[in-house]
């Protein structure tokens, strides 16, 4: 008796198309994201965040007016950017530097990072070589980068 009513309920859940039970193998999940997307959808955003510092060379580097400086903040978990900066018309080193990036995309328990590239036409001439940990456990929004020379190649 007991099967013929479990069974019964099986094929009732099945033919209304539930999403919430295994027995029709939907995802339990798609509730919850569609959940989370509406409570996103009536927060306010974020304000943007504000990451600062300064880019240095170890060696001593003379600037051309061609020069660009490219900046990224970057999620270290997943290598994405978040937001890029360049700068062109650098007249000395070191430079000091100032953007934003969206407050939405930045967790809390995430970790960032920011890197910077010197470039001359197209190619890069200085690189940072460490990862320069900003906004989340506890680092601040600023960092001092120092370029070093990038291999020839």
């Amino acid at each position: 008796m007991n099967a013929k009513i479990l069974a019964l309920s099986a094929a009732a859940l099945l033919a209304a198309g539930c999403s919430h039970c295994p027995v029709c193998g939907a995802s339990w999940g798609a509730a919850e994201r569609e959940r989370l997307a509406a409570e996103r959808a009536l927060r306010p955003e974020a304000p943007p965040v504000s990451v600062r510092g300064t880019v240095t060379t170890l060696e001593r580097a003379t600037l051309l007016p061609t020069y660009r400086l490219r900046l990224r903040l970057l999620d270290l978990s997943s290598g994405e950017a978040l937001a890029t900066k360049e700068e062109t018309g650098l007249s000395a080193l070191p430079h000091a530097f100032e953007f934003a990036c969206p407050g939405e995309a930045i967790r809390p328990n995430g970790s960032y990072g920011l890197s910077a590239e010197l470039l001359a036409d197209g190619e890069t001439i200085f690189r940072t070589d460490t990862q320069y940990r900003v906004l989340t456990r506890g680092a601040g929004p600023s960092a001092d980068l120092v370029l070093v020379r990038a291999p020839s190649p």
